[in-house]
């Protein structure tokens, strides 16, 4: 995978494959008409190993890496999770705000040479709605969850970084838009990868 190319993507998308033990996910340029491009991207993670070290390959072959993360503390929904490019360079470090994530889940970035930046669910409403929705008979067991979008703006600046938006599917599928042309595509990628396979929604 040319890094190059990637870093000039300004928008991705991020396909949930459904498996019994893990989460899969699959990384796609986006063509001209808004459809799945070729992929550029592939990731597994184990449900319920918080602190398992998660492999960002190039493909399903896994045969080339291009980034990974993994949680400082176990069992911790406040752990640091440090992101790193395939030869140990930090690309990021991301971690989930418990206290303001009770309401309406709240994540912060930080990577090298740039202002935290910090997102939070879009809508108040739908945040709310979507902790109800599993308490609801059958509707919460047999249909998706009500869709989310995290915007990221810089702390200070409140400058755009990055958008995550979840489409209404019945797999999991995230369009990731990075509106700030500094950030590390595979740093974004693994975010919106943890936000869905960690955030415990």
């Amino acid at each position: 995978m040319d890094i190059a190319l990637l870093q000039g993507q300004s928008q991705l998308i991020i396909r949930q494959n459904f498996r019994l033990i893990v989460n899969q996910y699959v990384v796609h340029l986006v063509n001209p008409d808004g459809s799945h491009g070729a992929v550029v991207g592939y990731a597994q993670q184990k449900r319920g190993k918080l602190k398992e070290e998660v492999v960002l390959y190039t493909d399903e072959s896994k045969q080339f890496e291009l980034a990974r993360f993994k949680a400082r503390q176990v069992l911790d929904v406040r752990a640091q999770h440090d992101v790193t490019a395939v030869d140990g360079t930090p690309l990021g470090v991301f971690s989930k705000n418990f206290k303001k994530s009770l309401i309406r889940s709240t994540w912060h970035l930080e990577r090298p040479g740039a202002e935290r930046a910090t997102g939070q669910e879009r809508s108040l409403f739908g945040a709310i709605l979507r902790r109800l929705w599993g308490f609801i008979p059958v509707v919460g067991d047999f249909l998706p969850a009500p869709t989310y979008h995290f915007d990221f703006v810089g702390d200070d600046t409140k400058a755009p970084v990055l958008h995550v938006e979840r489409q209404m599917k019945l797999r999991d599928q995230y369009f990731v838009t990075f509106t700030d042309p500094t950030m590390d595509r595979r740093f974004g990628i693994c975010v919106a990868v943890a936000m869905d396979a960690i955030q415990n929604r």
